[in-house]
């Protein structure tokens, strides 16, 4: 009996020894895991977009290629802090040139902690990189105790892995070789108002602290410090906000001088679209911070032409500029 149970424990192990490896090679065959696709395909962008969800569904690399002609690659994920952008930025880096330009997004809640996470579910595949298995081991300490044991490192996180994985088979069959969003860029086309500010507003009706997070500072002067050793030029940017939240960021102002003065004490550029009109208008956004298809198309020729002026001038040591366009 001891002997057919251990037989059946052992078989159950190489079970999902092999699922653990089937996963994470149809995970990286699928070309639509912005991590995947980075890490294993010739992109060489001259410019990287990079931050979470905002600069993803706003920033478009082929407005900026037009107006520059610059290739771009829009690297940001959902919800992302800067420890994921790192570890995006070193998967991208493991099979491409590093660019001349990265774009990084910081706002606010940027800075506080509570707003974006570490998704250790978008980068598990490449679990085996040492970079990679660090970061995880640091942002998420559950998943990293899990994941030693065979398969967990795909079960943990099964309800954001298992249709990638499918999709990855699919891929593999067809032999894809192109994303659904080939440049990175998530087009906002038809996303109505999300009623994110009424819900903000109804919990917090005074308005709300933000909270400078000492992790998150770190990781930032991490990522400054990639980009610096590997020749690109990094500029920080905070893109338009809708006006109506302003006066519920009761900090706001604070903390903006705390991310200048960041900014400043890296040597690194900090653009802020502050007081730009599209911003007095729901009708150029579909929530708070992201602006839909009407104004993500002024805010994208804004950028390039700012760009643009100040990569002719070379001024290097403005840290911010109030746009009125």
């Amino acid at each position: 009996m001891g002997k057919k149970l251990l037989l059946l424990l052992l078989f159950f192990v190489c079970v999902l020894v092999g699922m653990e490896k089937g996963y994470g090679y149809f995970l990286r065959r699928n070309v639509n895991l912005k991590s995947s696709y980075v890490a294993t395909h010739r992109i060489d962008a001259d410019v990287l977009f990079l931050g979470p969800c905002e600069p993803l569904w706003m920033m478009d690399p082929k407005v900026f290629q037009n107006a520059t002609g610059l290739k771009g690659y829009n690297l940001a994920t959902v919800h992302a802090n800067f420890a994921e952008n790192e570890a995006m930025l070193h998967l991208y880096l493991s099979h491409n040139k590093a660019p001349a330009f990265i774009f990084l997004y910081v706002t606010t809640e940027s800075m506080d902690g509570a707003f974006n996470l570490f998704n250790s579910y978008s980068v598990v595949q490449f679990l085996d990189d040492e970079e990679i298995r660090a970061k995880i081991a640091e942002q998420d300490t559950g998943f990293s105790r899990w994941c030693r044991a065979p398969f967990m490192r795909y079960a943990y996180y099964s309800d954001f892995v298992n249709f990638n994985c499918l999709q990855g088979v699919r891929h593999a069959l067809t032999n894809r070789q192109v994303p659904y969003f080939p440049d990175g860029f998530v087009r906002p086309h038809g996303i109505v108002w999300d009623g994110r500010f009424e819900r903000f507003v109804n919990e917090f009706p005074k308005g709300r602290m933000f909270h400078w997070n000492a992790g998150e500072e770190n990781h930032l002067h991490s990522l400054i410090g990639l980009a610096k050793s590997i020749g690109s030029r990094l500029v920080m940017y905070e893109s338009p906000m809708l006006n109506d939240i302003k006066p519920f960021i009761i900090n706001r102002q604070e903390i903006k001088e705390k991310i200048a003065k960041l900014a400043a004490g890296n040597e690194v550029p900090y653009w802020v679209f502050d007081t730009m009109k599209i911003s007095n208008s729901r009708s150029n956004f579909f929530s708070i911070l992201n602006t839909n298809d009407r104004g993500s198309a002024v805010f994208n020729e804004v950028f390039a032409r700012y760009f643009l002026d100040w990569n002719k001038k070379k001024d290097t040591g403005r840290e911010e500029k109030q746009l009125n366009e």
